[in-house]
C-alpha cells in the first residue's frame, strides 16, 4: 500500500468508493509466502476479507453477549421465582408450626392449672374432713369420759354397773396422727409451689445441613430477602392464678 509524502498511509476510501474500485472476487486466494511477490492480492481484497472476518468475529460475540443476557434474566426470575415460594412456604410453614405449637402448648398449660386447681380443692376438702374428724374425736372423747365419770358415780348407789374406762392413750397418739398429718399436707403444698418459670416458651433455631456458600451469601437477592437467616421466638403469657374452689 502506498504512503503519503510523511510517511503516513492514505485515508482509507468509503465503502461506496470501494465497490465503485474494487470488485469482489471470491475465486482469489490469499497470498502464500512463496508466492507473496509474484502473486499478491491487492489490498481491496485484504481488507474485504479482513471486513468480513470483523463482520463474523463481531456476529459471534453479538451471539455470546445475547446468550449471556438471556441467561442472566433466566436466572434473575429464577431467583425470584425461588424467594417467592420460600417466602411462601416459610410463612405457612411457621404460621401452621407456630399455631400447632402454641395449641399444644396452652392445652399443657391448660391441663396444668386444671390440676391444680383440682389438688387445691382436694387439699381444702382434706382440711375440712380433718377439722371433722378432730372434732368428732373431740365430742367422742368428752361424751366417754362423761359416761365414765357418771359410772363412777352411780357404782355406791346402782346395782349393778359394767366396767368401762376411758383410752386417754389412744386419743392422744389419733390427736398425734392428726397432727403429723396436717404438718406433711403443708410441707407439700409449699413444696409444690409451682414455678413462674414454667409457662415460658422459647424456641431456638438448630443447625441442620451444610451453610450456604460465601458466593450464595454475597447475592443480592439472597441478602435483601434474608434467605439464609431463620429466627423464631415465641414467648407465651402466664396463664391466670390458681382459683381456690369454694364449698
Amino acid at each position: 500500500m502506498q504512503q503519503t509524502q510523511d510517511g503516513r498511509q492514505p485515508s482509507r476510501p468509503t465503502w461506496t468508493y470501494r465497490s465503485q474500485r474494487c470488485v469482489a472476487t471470491p475465486a482469489v486466494a490469499l497470498c502464500s509466502d512463496d508466492d507473496w511477490v509474484s502473486k499478491c492480492p491487492s489490498g481491496c481484497r485484504l481488507q474485504g476479507l479482513i471486513s468480513q472476518m470483523e463482520s463474523e468475529v463481531e456476529r459471534k460475540l453479538q451471539k455470546v453477549c445475547k446468550t449471556r443476557k438471556m441467561h442472566e434474566d433466566a436466572a434473575d426470575v429464577s431467583m425470584m421465582a425461588t424467594t417467592q415460594i420460600y417466602t411462601s412456604l416459610s410463612k405457612n410453614s411457621r404460621q401452621a408450626s407456630n399455631l400447632k405449637f402454641v395449641e399444644n402448648v396452652g392445652g399443657l398449660a391448660r391441663s396444668l392449672t386444671s390440676l391444680r386447681r383440682r389438688s387445691s380443692c382436694l387439699s381444702q376438702k382434706l382440711k375440712e374432713l380433718r377439722s371433722n374428724v378432730e372434732r368428732q374425736i373431740e365430742d367422742l372423747y368428752r361424751t366417754e369420759v362423761d359416761v365414765d365419770m357418771k359410772l363412777r358415780a352411780c357404782r355406791g348407789s346402782c346395782r349393778s354397773a359394767p366396767p368401762f374406762s376411758v383410752n386417754h392413750p389412744s386419743y392422744q397418739t389419733l390427736r398425734t396422727d392428726l397432727d403429723q398429718m396436717d404438718k406433711s399436707g403443708n410441707q407439700r403444698s409449699k413444696g409444690t409451689a409451682p414455678q413462674r418459670g414454667i409457662p415460658h416458651v422459647k424456641l431456638r433455631t438448630v443447625d441442620v445441613g451444610p451453610a450456604p456458600s460465601a458466593e450464595y451469601r454475597t447475592m443480592p437477592t439472597v441478602r435483601g430477602e434474608l434467605l439464609t437467616q431463620f429466627i423464631l421466638e415465641e414467648l407465651l403469657e402466664e396463664p391466670a392464678d390458681v382459683e381456690v374452689c369454694s364449698t
